[in-house]
């Protein structure tokens, strides 16, 4: 597969499940090693190809972005499907397809 193809469908592992979720509470950022595993199960569940030195220069990205903590431990979770902020919802997919890209050469 084409080095295009495999980050597009990355980017949209998380679009495809995105559902906005208003929490009451915080939530700690999770660790980077939870968050690698989550990205690792998500591309194996939709066949993609991924390292873990790939999957880990994601998560780095997420946890270093300004995304939610309830977002990033949601991505944490499920990645698939993962619980996010109302306010990170318009923000959440181009950040991760950005990671993707950005990660592409490791």
């Amino acid at each position: 597969m084409a080095m295009g193809g495999t980050w597009r469908k990355v980017s949209t592992l998380c679009g495809a499940g995105l559902f906005a979720v208003a929490l009451a509470g915080c939530a700690d950022r999770p660790s980077s090693e939870a968050l690698t595993d989550s990205i690792l199960r998500a591309s194996d569940s939709q066949a993609i190809e991924l390292s873990n030195e790939q999957a880990s220069c994601i998560a780095e990205a997420l946890l270093d972005s300004d995304l939610a903590d309830v977002t990033v431990t949601g991505l944490a979770e499920n990645f698939d499907q993962p619980a996010v902020a109302a306010a990170d919802a318009d923000n959440v997919e181009a950040i991760v397809a950005d990671a993707a890209v950005s990660c592409s050469g490791s």
